[in-house]
């Protein structure tokens, strides 16, 4: 293997910070897992997603989110969202929704993974989802810049400035 590959590949999972797990009703999860895992939650909040897909088209929904306060790796919980396009949609298989990594220069990365063969599915702000067709392991490779999103996170900033609406 490519030095530099390897290198990249190496320090991808070192920079794992978060797995993403998609949830039928957020609270009630982060209630549930709080009980019987002892896990303690930074505020919720929702939020617009902002994503385009590969050809351009936009996946900007409303995103119900909670991340554990402990960490790393911390626990993502995601409301599955209604539409059925959407990147947060009901999941076919059980499991994880996606790995979460810091990049140092996540244009690269995505790319790296790309000309491997794994399926660019989203990208937004600093961030892009892809699948390895081989294994189903989608990754969400985010810019090292987003650091600072995840502080607003577990100290109650976004959830301050995009609190949790009533769902229909």
């Amino acid at each position: 293997m490519d030095p530099k590959l390897e290198t990249l590949a190496a320090s991808a999972f070192d920079n794992v910070y978060h797995v993403g797990h998609l949830v039928p009703d957020l609270l009630r999860a982060m209630q549930s897992l709080a009980g019987a895992m002892q896990i303690t939650w930074a505020p919720p909040f929702e939020m617009r997603s902002g994503f385009a897909r590969p050809d351009g088209s936009a996946d900007d929904q409303t995103v119900r989110i909670a991340f554990s306060v402990s960490g790393p790796p911390y626990l993502e919980l995601i409301e599955v969202v209604a539409a059925a396009d959407s990147i947060f949609a009901e999941p076919k298989l059980g499991g994880p929704h996606h790995v979460g990594y810091y990049a140092q220069r996540w244009r690269d990365d995505v790319a790296r993974l790309q000309d491997d063969g794994w399926e660019l599915e989203r990208t937004g702000a600093g961030v892009a989802f892809l699948r390895d067709p081989h294994s189903g392991l989608r990754v969400e490779v985010v810019s090292f810049r987003g650091r600072d999103f995840l502080t607003r996170v577990l100290d109650g900033e976004m959830a301050s400035e995009y609190p949790l609406t009533e769902r229909p």
